[in-house]
Order: C-alpha cells, then structure tokens, then sequence
C-alpha cells in the first residue's frame, strides 16, 4: 500500500520543506502499519513523498492522524495535495509533468514573455541598422531573441509558472 503525498511547487528546498518532509517522516514511521518512504525527486524542483503501508486501513489511519493532518496542513502553505492510493504489490502513480500542462496556458505566458522582449530588440536594432535592408536586421534580431528566450528567459518563465501551467481548473495538479 503506498500513498503519495505532498508535491512541491518551489525549485529549491528550503527550511519549512525540509521540516515537513522530516516530521511527516519521523510520523509515518511510528505509525501502525508503516513499511518505508520514498522521495522522489523531479526536474524544477517537483518533490513527490510517497509512503508505503501494510494496508489501506493502516494508510487511512495514519493520515486521519491530528499530528499528521496539522503537518500536512503546513505543508500545503508551500506545496499542493495530489492524493493517490494503490493496493498490491505492483501499484503505479500518476506524476505531473509539463506534458500535462494546458497548451492555452503556455501560449498565453510564452507569448506575454516574448513580446516585450521582441519589441525591445526589434526598436534597438531598427534604430542601430535603420538603413539596412530588412533580412539583415531580422538576423541580429532573430539570434538575439532565440538566444535570451533558450538560455534566459524559457527556464525561468517555465520555473515561476510550473505550478500554475500543471493545475486544473479545480486548482488540483494535472497528471
């Protein structure tokens, strides 16, 4: 019996994750029924916790706990609930991805990025080349912005929105 726990929306672990990751922990393990954790860890910065129990009854148990339930409350201030339980030897998660996340989302955010960027970089060299015919301002333009949008702005972009491009419209995480 495993359930999966808590998925972190910050790319960094930083004190209160960690706290709630270890207390979580150091509960499940004097739990009734407890068998062993997992951390899984993701690129930028998903934490998925699962724990592993005897039984469904020893899961239910465990997490209708008050001390459980108040540190999972904690950690919702920094991170999002994706409750999955599974019974049997062989059991399968659902984990989000950026392949879950909705296409109208990532237009909107890549689009709201990258126009004030083109507009700056078209302006600069439009003043800088002005006389020049119009293939040779698209080249410094195009590589310019291909190159801030690759190295600079896409990995930040996709790190501060991750958590709200993989939500529903519940709020709840897409897998």
């Amino acid at each position: 019996m495993l359930a999966a726990r808590p998925s972190s929306r910050r790319s960094t672990v930083t004190c209160p994750i960690k706290n709630a990751t270890v207390m979580l922990n150091r509960l499940a393990r004097a739990a009734p029924g407890y068998r062993a954790a997992i951390r899984l860890g993701q690129t930028a910065g998903f934490q998925h916790l699962l724990f592993r129990f005897d039984d469904r009854a020893a899961v239910e148990a465990w997490h209708d706990d008050a001390q459980v339930r108040a540190h999972v409350a904690i950690a919702d201030g920094f991170s999002t609930s994706l409750r999955q339980i599974d019974v049997g030897e062989g059991v399968a998660f659902e984990l989000p991805s950026d392949a879950s996340a909705s296409k109208w989302k990532r237009f909107v955010t890549t689009w709201l990025t990258v126009f004030p960027i083109l507009l700056t970089i078209s302006l600069v060299i439009r003043t800088t080349l002005k006389d020049a015919p119009l293939p040779l301002q698209l080249l410094p333009s195009s590589l310019l912005l291909t190159a801030t949008l690759q190295w600079i702005i896409l990995p930040r972009l996709q790190r501060y929105t991750r958590f709200w491009l993989l939500q529903d419209g519940s709020g709840r995480l897409q897998t």
